[in-house]
């Protein structure tokens, strides 16, 4: 076994090759059903809207074009598409030498994958700003319906009987209200879409609503929630508490964060929240500028969520939020390079001194995590601060990462036997990969 104590140089990353790894599954099954299901998009959206001849022949060649990404990656250079991006891909995939779609760094190579098919669309005169992932977004948001209603219920409720900020006097009751709705934010990412090929919408559901969150405490391996409540309370007399939560899915799990980042307004522990999308389409799910629109759009929709009343009460406090700069929306490339955040002091410097000058980082979701720690594979008793690396210790940077455990990856658990005890009650790694575990990591970078 390798020691606790390894640097980020000395472990290794994921591989698609390394048996039992999630990241073999990964690149055997799921990657060509993503691909194939951009091709489908594209032939439903050339089928139903009325479009020109030119714009349908080029609806074709894109399929033709995405279905080679699917045949063939090895040592397939990034075409030129105008992004300034593509000449630090390229060198990357050179500096990786021989590879495979079945035998590369997983990070990358999944990074890759999304990289080409953005460039497909990029590079066309009629689909540019084509979300080819938009129709699954949406599709799946709408199943969400039960649990999208019971958390606005009980938000206003909460809104309305106590008020977060001026009737929560007691610290316990504060500390209960700040548990629940991290819970509520954790577990959002619980539907990932890119993992929901096997599941029924019976499965969905049940991932989603108060039941789930109530059992889901346990499941938690490394929860650092009394830490982060600890030092959000010695900065409750800043004036300026700004907190920036780095999104993750769209649909159901960015409702979620949206009324998180609410709640964190109206308890009076932040001033602020910045909330960071992706660039453009991304892992199929994650949420790019165009999405928070289209969840206002959707949530207020009385065919997609008949009960109102507690709906158009939120939606309107809601929107309040973001016109008054409350909350806000940025992107940056960097979110969308092939890079873990190890590399960001040196990648995207400004980007770094941003996240240093915020209360606190939210890192939402398991691509995330990946990237936080390097995608490497540490011992699971490694602590958190170590695998951060550069955005660990001394780094500047208030770190909270809130992910449900979907890949081979995962620190921070207390104890040996703590470990042992997972692999016994979820066998052959499970509890890292089946997304029913979850951590809640905090490091304040000093």
């Amino acid at each position: 076994m390798p020691s606790a104590t390894m640097n980020a140089h000395e472990v290794r990353s994921v591989w698609t090759s390394d048996e039992g790894s999630m990241a073999k599954q990964t690149a055997e099954s799921r990657w060509a059903k993503i691909i194939q299901g951009t091709v489908d998009d594209m032939g439903e959206t050339a089928a139903m809207e009325n479009i020109d001849d030119q714009k349908r022949a080029e609806s074709i060649a894109i399929q033709i074009a995405l279905k080679n990404v699917k045949k063939k990656f090895k040592r397939t250079m990034l075409s030129h598409d105008g992004k300034p991006d593509v000449q630090e891909w390229n060198n990357q995939l050179a500096a990786i030498g021989e590879c495979s779609w079945a035998n590369c760094p997983w990070l990358f190579g999944e990074c890759y994958m999304y990289r080409r098919i953005q460039g497909i669309f990029t590079s066309s005169k009629h689909w540019q700003n084509y979300d080819v992932f938009k129709r699954q977004k949406d599709s799946t948001f709408v199943k969400s319906r039960a649990a999208v209603e019971e958390l606005a219920n009980r938000y206003m409720q909460t809104v309305a009987e106590t008020g977060l900020v001026q009737d929560e006097s007691k610290e316990e009751a504060k500390k209960l209200r700040f548990i629940e709705m991290t819970e509520v934010a954790l577990w959002g990412n619980a539907t990932d879409l890119s993992l929901l090929a096997n599941l029924t919408l019976e499965d969905l559901q049940k991932l989603q609503g108060r039941d789930a969150i109530q059992k889901s405490q346990r499941n938690i391996v490394d929860n650092d929630t009394d830490d982060v409540w600890a030092y959000l309370q010695r900065t409750a007399g800043q004036p300026s508490r700004q907190i920036d939560i780095i999104l993750d899915n769209a649909g159901f799990e960015l409702f979620t964060d949206v009324l998180y980042a609410a709640y964190l307004l109206d308890a009076g522990i932040s001033t602020s929240v910045r909330l960071h999308t992706k660039e453009s389409p991304w892992f199929v799910s994650d949420a790019i500028p165009s999405d928070i629109e289209s969840l206002f759009k959707h949530l207020g929709s009385s065919d997609c969520f008949p009960s109102r009343e507690s709906l158009d009460q939120l939606i309107s406090r809601l929107r309040k939020f973001f016109q008054s700069g409350a909350i806000t929306t940025t992107s940056d490339p960097f979110w969308t390079t092939p890079f873990s955040f190890h590399e960001m002091p040196s990648k995207a410097p400004a980007l770094f001194k941003e996240l240093q000058n915020s209360c606190l980082v939210i890192f939402k979701g398991d691509l995330n995590y990946r990237k936080l720690t390097r995608d490497g594979l540490w011992p699971h008793t490694t602590t958190f601060e170590e695998a951060l690396g550069p955005l660990g210790k001394q780094s500047g940077i208030k770190t909270l990462a809130l992910r449900t455990n979907k890949s081979d990856v995962c620190v921070g658990v207390p104890t040996q036997r703590e470990v042992d005890a997972l692999n016994e009650e979820a066998p052959n790694g499970a509890w890292v990969q089946n997304g029913k575990y979850a951590v809640v990591s905090f490091n304040e970078g000093q």
